[in-house]
Formats: C-alpha cells, structure tokens, sequence
C-alpha cells in the first residue's frame, strides 16, 4: 500500500475520533448543565432531537445531533407563552415518562415542543417565576 494512501487513512480515522471526542464532551458538557433537559422540537420536515437549557433571559435548544456549541434556537423567556399541552398518549398513566407536546407562542410565532411530563412541570414553573412584565401603552 503507498504511503500516501496509508497517510490519508490514519488521517481520517484521527479526525473521526477528535470528532467523536468532541461529539461525547459537547452532550456530556450540555446534559450536565443545571436547568437542561430533553426536549425535542417540531420543525418543518419532522421532529428534531435536542437538549433544552434555562437561561436566565430566554430558553435555549442546541440539537442533539450536531458538534456546534451554538443553540440551534434561542426564544426569549418574556415572550414565550404556553397555548396548549397535549399528551401523546392520553391512555397512559400519570407518569413522568409520559411524554407532552407543548405548544407556545414566542412573539406571534408558533413553536411544538415535546418533552416529558416532569420538564414540562419545570418549564411552566420557569415560566411562572419570571418577573413581572411591562406594560406598554
């Protein structure tokens, strides 16, 4: 085998480990934070698989399949409201694996959240715990 081709593998089998690494350290580093929780967001072509995180001013979601450090979304806590709560299996016991979809308004703008009941219970005490809003007249 020529060297060349036997550098170019041992390169690709490097990155792919450093790319694993750092695939294992960003979910390790973003499932460790206080106030992070599963939460999986609808997007136009289907459901998208994430991590939620509680800000102090907004609620971030970084996608769980993805080596960017950036949220994919960020909505502001003072604009975002609950519309509706549905269980995805109404038959289902009140459990806390019962899994919601939660339906919000962020400023005029529809977003579907599914998450489990006990997150759920977090994020509407999140956002209860907000301080009061001003009111513009």
């Amino acid at each position: 085998m020529p060297v060349a081709v036997t550098v170019t593998i041992i390169v690709i089998v490097a990155l792919g480990v450093l790319a694993l690494g750092a695939f294992s350290v960003r979910l390790r580093t973003l499932g460790s934070r206080v106030g992070s929780f599963e939460c999986a967001l609808r997007t136009p072509t289907g459901w998208a698989s994430g991590i939620a995180h509680y800000g102090t001013d907004s609620l971030h979601w970084y996608r769980l399949i993805s080596l960017d450090p950036r949220p994919g979304a960020s909505w502001p806590r003072a604009r975002l409201d609950v519309v509706s709560r549905v269980a995805r299996d109404p038959e289902a016991a009140a459990t806390s694996s019962r899994i919601f979809e939660v339906t919000c308004d962020v400023g005029g703008t529809e977003i579907v959240l599914a998450m489990r009941a006990g997150q759920y219970s977090g994020l509407s005490s999140w956002l209860e715990s907000q301080p009061p809003r001003e009111l513009h007249s």
